[in-house]
């Protein structure tokens, strides 16, 4: 039985925004958590994160202080990053404060790890790009080493070089949380076979049988290395009682955020989208590129993306976009997906 997490989306307001003034960026932080929450009491099994730097928009940056933070408001959900850049980190500093967090949070936290791939992010800590495959794997490296060792240990690499890490307390789960690797290209996506507990993946625009392909690339690099496969799934989308009104709440907001995407090389042309101009809802619809409709278009469509996949035992939920909807909506939205959906997708 797949389990279901809720991402609170740490966009807040439109791409190219003016700077957010002091008020403005308490009220969204408040925002983020009361989502959290929200989730929580209406029966997600987590809530996750992500990352993003250098833009007005992206009014909560760094992720380990909002997981600090939802792990002092809730009580059961596991909480983590979907995903984080160790490129972007001192290594050290990210093992000890992941494991903080773990204990703070007495055991509930995931660690959701990728190479990186906007260019804006690496320029804004003054990290070459180029360098973000070499530096993943070797931060993951002392990561791993430093929740694990007893005692000091050195390490000296190509990119990091330490006489004594000695990161104490330890991460509450033994023998370290759960890592998740996200991936897109075939190179990545069996490092994710090869490294991790779980792929997470967001496939947006792919046509199934490349998808498929993905699935077959991560699970065939889970079995050579040892390891049981696990797929977390990212989806975007909207419930509403009809799928006019999921897709004027909702649809609209989103096709605007694939098109900066895709305008800003964040999105790579597919077979289906080529231009800006696919992006419409006629085009998307029934696709479940994003989920956006009644309760039954979402059992429908879960249940669809579990049998792609081979099985999922995590999807990740986005209701939110720069754009919106207004937090009035997304809280709304939020207890409908835990009464509506959850309950009769864990009963497939």
């Amino acid at each position: 039985m797949a389990s279901f997490a809720y991402m609170p989306d740490t966009h807040g307001g439109p791409y190219g925004q003016p700077e957010p003034d002091p008020e403005r960026s308490a009220n969204f932080a408040a925002q983020l958590l009361g989502e959290a929450v929200k989730a929580e009491n209406c029966g997600f099994d987590g809530v996750f994160v992500p990352e993003r730097h250098a833009r007005t928009e992206c009014m909560f940056p760094s992720p380990l202080p909002l997981l600090a933070a939802i792990a002092v408001r809730t009580n059961r959900v596991r909480i983590g990053t979907d995903i984080l850049m160790p490129a972007l980190y001192n290594p050290v500093h990210l093992a000890q404060s992941a494991a903080l967090i773990d204990v703070l949070s007495r055991g509930r936290l995931i660690l959701g790890v990728g190479a990186g791939y906007h260019k804006d992010y690496f320029a804004h800590f003054g990290v070459p790009i180029t360098q973000r495959e070499g530096r993943f794997e070797e931060t993951m490296e002392i990561v791993n080493k430093a929740w694990t060792t007893v005692g000091p240990f050195a390490h000296h690499g190509k990119y990091f070089n330490f006489d004594a890490i000695h990161v104490t307390p330890k991460p509450y789960q033994r023998p370290r949380p759960p890592i998740w690797i996200g991936a897109f290209g075939p190179k990545s996506i069996a490092r994710a076979g090869r490294l991790s507990d779980a792929w997470s993946a967001a496939p947006f625009f792919d046509r199934i049988e490349n998808i498929k392909a993905q699935v077959s690339i991560y699970r065939e690099a889970a079995a050579k290395a040892g390891r049981k496969p696990s797929i977390a799934l990212f989806r975007d989308g909207w419930l509403a009682s009809s799928r006019e009104e999921a897709e004027q709440t909702f649809g609209r907001l989103w096709l605007e955020e694939c098109k900066f995407y895709f305008k800003n090389g964040m999105l790579a042309p597919t077979e289906d989208f080529g231009s800006e101009s696919d992006f419409t809802l006629e085009k998307i619809r029934g696709r479940g590129h994003a989920i956006i409709g009644t309760r039954d278009d979402w059992l429908e469509a879960l249940d669809r993306w579990n049998t792609v996949m081979g099985g999922i035992d995590w999807f990740v939920l986005r209701i939110r976009v720069p754009l919106g909807p207004s937090p009035e909506k997304v809280l709304e939205c939020i207890q409908r997906l835990g009464e509506e959906v959850l309950p009769r997708a864990r009963k497939g």
